[in-house]
């Protein structure tokens, strides 16, 4: 996976939890090869930065716009073309790891 094909609209469910995160991510207008965007929740939406290294897709969630609140950690799904990601969900730092699964809106 690219950052290109990370680019676009996700649809990301966390295990645990009923809510439903909507993604929105397009290339970083000051980092070339990340992505910056952001995700929304019920309570509202803030900004996400990420990559792709390797394989593995890093976002980084900030409610406060200056420190990391949210790290979603993951790997694509072999044979989903790119449109499905597995791993796992970190909220602040204190938090045991949750698993989720991202799922790229259809266009």
């Amino acid at each position: 996976m690219s950052d290109k094909q990370l680019q676009g609209e996700w649809t990301g469910s966390v295990a645990g939890s009923e809510e439903t995160a909507h993604m929105v991510l397009g290339p970083h207008p000051e980092w070339e090869g990340n992505v910056k965007g952001s995700i929304s929740r019920r309570g509202g939406s803030h900004p996400m930065v990420g990559d792709v290294n390797e394989g593995t897709v890093t976002l980084e969630e900030s409610a406060d716009g200056s420190r990391i609140t949210g790290t979603w950690l993951g790997e694509v799904v072999d044979g989903s073309c790119g449109t499905e990601i597995h791993g796992s969900y970190q909220e602040g730092e204190n938090v045991p790891p949750r698993a989720f699964i991202m799922r790229k809106a259809q266009p």
